[in-house]
């Protein structure tokens, strides 16, 4: 991914929004901020995805990037997700950017708080 392609992706990220029919949702939020991650979750797979949040640029992008890790994965897969995996696409001075905040974490708490064992 290019820079040029990263600034897009902050201003118009995939996966913003909640899915058709999500089976589980999690929400983390502090501070007056928040995202939450829907899952819809089919033969133990995450088979859609989507969230939404309140941080501009670099929120909306992690968010967008923990959604896209989680697709095809199992629920437990997805839990396990950690920053790595989810910023593996973006260029590397935003990778390094993000991974130096909290981000990546908070946007995954959601993503972990949206795996129920039923699943």
């Amino acid at each position: 991914m290019t820079e040029e392609e990263f600034e897009v992706l902050a201003f118009d990220p995939p996966h913003l929004g909640m899915p058709g029919r999500p089976s589980s949702c999690g929400r983390n939020e502090d501070d007056g901020r928040f995202v939450e991650i829907f899952l819809t979750v089919e033969d133990g797979r995450v088979i859609d995805v989507g969230f939404l949040t309140n941080i501009p640029g670099d929120g909306l992008v992690c968010a967008s990037q923990c959604c896209d890790a989680a697709l095809g994965r199992t629920p437990q897969d997805a839990a396990a997700l950690d920053t790595e995996t989810c910023l593996a696409r973006l260029p590397e001075s935003c990778r390094l950017r993000m991974s130096e905040t909290d981000l990546p974490d908070f946007c995954l708490q959601a993503m972990r708080r949206a795996i129920r064992p039923t699943n």
